[in-house]
C-alpha cells in the first residue's frame, strides 16, 4: 500500500510547497512594492469578463480567491478525459448575496458510465491583497457524490496574489464523506498571465487523494487523481471562451492498475 501512494504523496507535497512559496513571495513583494495600488487591484466599477478572468474566476480546476470582479458568474466546460476514458463536464454558478458572501452551485459528470453530481455551498472572501498582501477565500460545499463517490461536505481555502499582469492561485481542501468515514484531500495550483486585455494564458492543476484506507470501500472509488495542463481564455463583451489541454492520471482503490491519458476541454461563461 505504501508503494501505491508514494507517487501521489510526493506530488501533493510539491503542490503544497508551491502554495507556501506563493504566500512567502506575496509577503516579500508587498514589502517592496510602492504605496500606490496597482490598477489590477483596484475594485472594479464595471463588472467585465476580463477582470473576472484575471482574478482566476474562469480557471478550469482551481477556485479563485476573490470574487469582487463580478456580481454573478456562470461557467460551463466539457471535454474528454483519457484517464477516465470518457466525457467530462462541469458547471459553476456563483452569485454575491451579501457583501463578500456568495452562494455557489453547480455539478460535474465523469464518463463513461457516471451520473451528474450536483453540489451547492457558500464562499466568503476573507482577505484582500490591497490590505493583507494576499487574497483569500473560504468555501464550504455539499456534494451529492464527492471524490470518494459518496455524499460529502468539503471545505476549501483559496489563496492568490497578483504580480502585475501575472496571478498565482492555490487551493487546499478537505472532504468528509457521510458513509464509512470516507475522507479525501484536495490540492490545486494555477498561474495566469494577461497577454492583452482580452487574452490570458497559464497553467492549472489539481490533485485529489483518498485519506481513508481499509477494505470496505465504495465501488469504483478513486485512490488518487491528478490533472494538469496549459489554459487559454478569450473574453469579449460579457462572455468568456476557455480552452484546456493536458494530461490526466488516476488509480482506483483496491485495483493495482493506474490509468493515464490526455485531457482536453472547452468552456463558455459570462459575468453580470
Amino acid at each position: 500500500m505504501m508503494q501505491s501512494v508514494a507517487a501521489p504523496s510526493r506530488l501533493s507535497v510539491g503542490l503544497v510547497s508551491l502554495t507556501v512559496l506563493t504566500l512567502l513571495a506575496g509577503a516579500t513583494a508587498r514589502a517592496a512594492e510602492p504605496a500606490e495600488t496597482p490598477d489590477e487591484l483596484e475594485p472594479p466599477e464595471v463588472h467585465t469578463p476580463d477582470r473576472s478572468v484575471a482574478s482566476g474566476g474562469f480557471l478550469p480546476w482551481t477556485m479563485a480567491a476573490r470574487s469582487d470582479a463580478q456580481r454573478a458568474l456562470v461557467f460551463g466546460q466539457g471535454g474528454y478525459d483519457g484517464a477516465w476514458r470518457g466525457a467530462v463536464f462541469q458547471t459553476t454558478l456563483e452569485a454575491q448575496v451579501l457583501g463578500r458572501l456568495s452562494v455557489r452551485a453547480g455539478g460535474s459528470y465523469i464518463g463513461p458510465s457516471g451520473t451528474f453530481r450536483p453540489e451547492a455551498g457558500l464562499r466568503i472572501d476573507a482577505l484582500r491583497q490591497e490590505r493583507h498582501g494576499v487574497d483569500m477565500a473560504v468555501l464550504g460545499v455539499y456534494e451529492s457524490a464527492g471524490f470518494n463517490t459518496v455524499k460529502a461536505v468539503t471545505a476549501r481555502v483559496a489563496l492568490s496574489r497578483a504580480f502585475g499582469k501575472t496571478r498565482l492561485v492555490s487551493n487546499i481542501g478537505y472532504g468528509y464523506g457521510f458513509n464509512d468515514g470516507e475522507r479525501y484531500g484536495d490540492v490545486r495550483v494555477a498561474g495566469l498571465r494577461a497577454v492583452g486585455r482580452s487574452v490570458h494564458i497559464g497553467l492549472d492543476s489539481r490533485m485529489r487523494f483518498d485519506l481513508e484506507y481499509d477494505n470496505d470501500e465504495p465501488p469504483g472509488e478513486p485512490e488518487w487523481e491528478a490533472v494538469a495542463g496549459p489554459i487559454a481564455t478569450y473574453s469579449f463583451d460579457r462572455f468568456v471562451l476557455t480552452g484546456t489541454a493536458g494530461m490526466s492520471a488516476m488509480k482506483q482503490r483496491l485495483i493495482p492498475t493506474k490509468h493515464y491519458g490526455a485531457i482536453a476541454t472547452l468552456g463558455f461563461g459570462t459575468v453580470f
